[in-house]
């Protein structure tokens, strides 16, 4: 079972039962998700493909479920893109092969 399956499967598990701490179940399952790729652009996706299979498995509209996982996927995919970004900044420049022949 992929990660995202697994992922959606323990938000729906949450979403069925009356549980006061949903929203404490889907974060639970959205960072099992992220833990399963290593790369933030891979979560980024993987966060997406998980937004995607759950409107086109629930007819969830805009169910109370539905706003809660597309609030939470936004702000973690937000987290995740600004820290690639910063990660990109903050990496040292690569020389290429003519910028390496003309310091010699």
């Amino acid at each position: 079972m992929t990660p995202v399956r697994r992922c959606l499967r323990k938000v729906d598990e949450a979403a069925a039962t009356a549980d006061p701490a949903l929203a404490a179940h889907i974060r639970e399952a959205l960072g099992e998700l992220e833990a399963a790729y290593a790369r933030p652009s891979e979560r980024i996706v993987a966060l997406e493909a998980l937004l995607h299979e759950f409107g086109r498995g629930h007819s969830a509209g805009n169910t109370l479920l539905a706003r809660l996982l597309r609030v939470a996927v936004d702000r973690r995919q937000g987290t995740w893109s600004h820290r690639a970004r910063v990660r990109g900044m903050t990496q040292a420049p690569r020389l290429t092969a003519s910028l390496q022949a003309t310091a010699l």
